[in-house]
């Protein structure tokens, strides 16, 4: 009789959908109470493409999925963050385009529980902090962070900054980016994975695509890091604490400002550099070499990447024996030739017309 009467009184999760002509602020936070208030769900919107304003941040605290099917921005009109995910949330935003977010030292996405960011785009972002803060875990899958700011004196993580929690980023192009201290693309302070995604653009004091420091074990994999603009550390940076390491495999490290590699580093192979400043790293396949990078482009997937052009040497670099990730970037599938390319993307690489939506940079 306890367990019926408790059943009955626990709320029943929901789906929502914002209707059109409800396709604006108020519309959208009034099926967010909802489906939140209901335990959880999905919500979907009936607007075609729309740009939904916001004034304020909204909050998210149960299992809720929110849904832009990719015509859905939400634009803070350079005054207003976005989203608060409580400790209890396990939240997900999908095929969305979050931009123009700012509030002071508010950041655009704060994230205490656990949050998703699939095929979302967070472009122009510009507050004392990073556009995203995370302290819980955070994954990233195909999407795109461009032209965000953090402009706060000292500020960490143009970006994405992971200050105590657990980041993953897969498959995800980072462009732009830009801290007034440290980490114009991803700072962390504790664990970060980061496989088969592209930094290019970014700008920093120290570490413009990634800088570590703290605690936590971090790797980077499969990545293409190029372009980017620091003091130090132009390409990537570890502190070097004795509680914060820094591993890099399967990546090019290439043509970065300020050097492509600094600081405390491990390699695990396959790591090909080229430019003035060498990588400290002497494993199987690690090397210089020119990586003859094509521009920032739609070359399929979610995210624009940068193709390795004929006679590059990042194709065929890693042996097919040492590719443990069997996709690119695009999800094309690896290794499309003897050997698996280092960087994210796989040269020749056929890819599955899954991933194709469209939904770009």
């Amino acid at each position: 009789m306890a367990c019926w009467m408790a059943c009955a009184t626990t709320a029943q999760a929901a789906d929502g959908v914002v209707t059109a002509g409800n396709c604006n602020e108020a519309g959208f936070q009034s099926v967010l109470a909802t489906v939140d208030g209901s335990g959880g769900g999905r919500i979907t919107f009936q607007c075609g493409t729309a740009t939904i304003a916001f004034t304020h941040y909204k909050t998210i605290a149960s299992a809720v999925v929110v849904d832009g099917g990719g015509t859905i921005t939400f634009d803070g009109g350079d005054a207003s963050p976005f989203f608060q995910v409580f400790f209890s949330a396990h939240a997900t935003l999908r095929g969305l385009t979050l931009q123009h977010g700012r509030k002071g030292d508010v950041h655009a996405l704060e994230n205490f529980g656990t949050l998703r960011l699939d095929r979302v785009r967070v472009r122009d972002n510009v507050s004392d902090g990073p556009a995203v803060a995370n302290d819980g875990i955070l994954v990233v899958q195909a999407s795109t962070f461009s032209g965000n700011r953090n402009t706060a004196s000292g500020g960490d993580g143009g970006a994405i900054s992971n200050r105590n929690g657990t980041l993953v980023v897969r498959a995800s192009t980072f462009v732009g980016n830009v801290a007034a201290r440290n980490g114009g693309a991803i700072h962390s302070a504790s664990g970060t994975s980061v496989s088969n995604s592209t930094f290019t653009e970014n700008e920093a004091v120290g570490g413009a695509a990634f800088y570590q420091e703290g605690s936590g074990e971090s790797r980077i994999e499969h990545a293409t890091v190029t372009g980017n603009d620091a003091t130090f550390g132009g390409g990537v940076y570890n502190e070097g604490s004795a509680s914060a390491t820094l591993t890099i495999s399967r990546s090019i490290l290439a043509g970065n400002a300020g050097g492509n590699c600094d600081g405390v580093l491990v390699s695990a192979g396959y790591n090909l550099w080229s430019g003035a400043t060498q990588c400290p790293f002497s494993q199987a396949g690690d090397g210089a070499g020119d990586p003859l990078l094509g521009a920032l482009a739609s070359n399929g997937g979610a995210t624009q990447t940068m193709l390795p052009g004929g006679g590059s040497a990042a194709i065929d670099r890693v042996p097919a024996s040492q590719c443990p990730i069997r996709v690119d970037q695009r999800g094309g599938s690896r290794p499309a030739g003897a050997g698996c390319d280092s960087g994210a993307v796989e040269a020749g690489a056929a890819l599955d017309v899954v991933f194709q939506d469209g939904f770009e940079f």
